[in-house]
């Protein structure tokens, strides 16, 4: 990752309802071209609200869609490019025939959130690929340490799916991300939450060039943040912060 243009591109940006607090679409957009970003994948966890009915459900895809061009229209505003992400959840009846007509540009994919080890997640999970490779869009990918969300749950679409862009968000754990970097070169990793420590066993292993710079942003203020207090100069700030705590890696 070269710092030339690392920070211009974020590749893991959030926006919408997270647990109690709402980051507006908008709002997450201004923080981030105020912090010299010009190029972000963006994608709501508003998604992460597990529906009650087929109507919640159509309600919330409208409901996000609507973020998503909230996001796109502040953009614009500032010249900034936007790639909205389509964050699939099994029990939200995903769809991916809205993908085709609407302005998603790529998967995101949580591997905690849904039932994915069902039929149903199973053939969504080939469905996404499928269709990735089908319009050379990336799959962003949640890993952590335990199996569920383990990378090497996802191998099988890894070596399946060679024409596929799959970036493992957190890059947890290093071990396992520097053994599935060896194997496949259709896999990227992010800095998201990635302990320093992780990062700098993949840039020693040789895999520097395969990391992107990625901030969670902003669930960075959700953790860190003054949690009673949403605006454009706290939001901004904490990005800056997450900018300050990166760079004080070893590498």
């Amino acid at each position: 990752m070269k710092y030339s243009d690392a920070f211009v591109f974020d590749c893991h940006v959030h926006f919408g309802q997270y647990y109690d607090l709402y980051y507006r679409p908008s709002l997450v957009v201004k923080a981030l071209y105020r912090n010299g970003v010009r190029r972000a994948w963006v994608s709501s966890t508003t998604a992460c609200i597990a529906p009650d009915s087929f109507e919640e459900a159509q309600y919330l895809s409208r409901h996000i869609d609507d973020e998503v061009e909230e996001a796109l229209a502040e953009a614009g505003k500032c010249g900034m490019l936007l790639v909205p992400l389509y964050w699939a959840v099994p029990k939200r009846y995903d769809n991916l025939d809205k993908v085709d007509g609407f302005v998603y540009a790529g998967f995101k994919i949580h591997p905690k959130i849904g039932e994915w080890d069902g039929k149903i997640g199973n053939k969504l999970l080939h469905d996404i690929c499928t269709c990735a490779a089908r319009k050379k869009f990336p799959i962003l990918i949640h890993t952590g340490v335990d199996t569920i969300d383990s990378p090497s749950r996802f191998e099988t679409y890894f070596a399946n799916f060679p024409d596929v862009t799959f970036v493992l968000a957190h890059c947890q754990t290093a071990r396992e991300v520097i053994h599935l970097f060896e194997k496949y070169d259709n896999l990227l990793g992010d800095t998201a939450f990635c302990p320093l420590d992780n990062y700098e066993q993949i840039y020693r292993a040789g895999f520097g060039s395969r990391m992107l710079w990625g901030t969670d942003f902003p669930i960075t203020h959700w953790y860190h943040g003054i949690r009673d207090k949403i605006s454009l100069s706290i939001l901004t700030e904490n990005y800056k912060n997450t900018l300050v705590h990166f760079k004080s890696s070893k590498i």
